[in-house]
């Protein structure tokens, strides 16, 4: 068993308000939650309205699973087309 630990930083070009990158967060959040069972929480910095920062968490059977899920995570937040990834750190425990 292992534990996929993706952190994401995220740019939201034109986002000018914390209510606007929050309308604009929470259904990627819920989607990532409900379509792949994945632990999703919002981290630092939450007080900027163009960046913003996701952990996600997901214990998959072996690496290779793991390296699916993140295939799937990737092409869902592609999918969002007002956000951009900036930096990607993953970790595999």
């Amino acid at each position: 068993m292992r534990v996929l630990i993706l952190s994401l930083d995220i740019r939201i070009p034109g986002c000018r308000s914390l209510k606007e990158r929050r309308g604009l967060l929470e259904p990627l959040k819920k989607r990532l939650r409900r379509d792949l069972n994945l632990s999703v929480s919002e981290l630092e910095p939450r007080n900027s309205p163009d960046r913003a920062r996701l952990g996600i968490a997901a214990v998959v059977d072996h690496r290779a699973a793991g390296d699916s899920q993140l295939e799937k995570i990737r092409s869902i937040i592609d999918r969002e087309h007002r956000l951009s990834v900036l930096e990607e750190d993953l970790e595999y425990w």
